[in-house]
């Protein structure tokens, strides 16, 4: 089953986490690929540290996408390539895969969106995926069994307060 969490509101990677969670106390193997994030969110790591969930940085220390030289942009996208291949290679086993922004990744055409699929395809039934990120190309939504959009009514931000952790962050 693939499930999407994705939308311009906040609160996708946590709603990724609290199904991790929910697998985990069921007996899932639970793993994670971070991608275009620099450091394991807190959500995450914390249940790494209870020794549920395992979780792969993708793109360590990687800053804004936009930023970065096309030879930089190149070497990134290999990355996310051979992090992708080996993090959707699963033989057998309950499993929930949980790929953090995948939607920020196809975007920036970090990862193609035809190998994505191919990769989804190659599954056992008993694997269930989620994806997180603001957007997604059609082809995945018609292909999810489960889209739920994230959308921003209001937010702090709007009126000058500043991220607060343990909340947004």
């Amino acid at each position: 089953m693939l499930r999407i969490y994705m939308g311009e509101g906040v609160g996708k990677t946590t709603a990724a986490a609290g199904l991790a969670l929910r697998a985990a106390a069921h007996g899932r193997h639970v793993r994670v690929l971070q991608l275009l994030k620099p450091q394991i969110s807190p959500e995450f790591a914390w249940l790494c540290d209870a020794g549920q969930v395992s979780v792969t940085l993708a793109n360590p220390d990687i800053p804004f996408f936009h930023t970065l030289q096309e030879s930089e942009k190149a070497r990134r996208r290999a990355e996310t390539e051979r992090a992708a291949a080996a993090f959707f290679t699963v033989q057998a086993g309950d499993f929930l895969l949980v790929a953090d922004e995948m939607g920020g990744a196809l975007e920036n055409e970090m990862l193609a969106e035809k190998r994505l699929l191919s990769l989804l395809e190659t599954l056992p039934d008993t694997v269930h995926v989620v994806l997180t990120g603001r957007y997604f190309p059609k082809t995945l939504l018609d292909a999810a069994d489960c889209v739920s959009e994230i959308r921003c009514v209001r937010h702090p931000y709007q009126n000058g307060v500043p991220a607060i952790e343990g909340l947004e962050y």
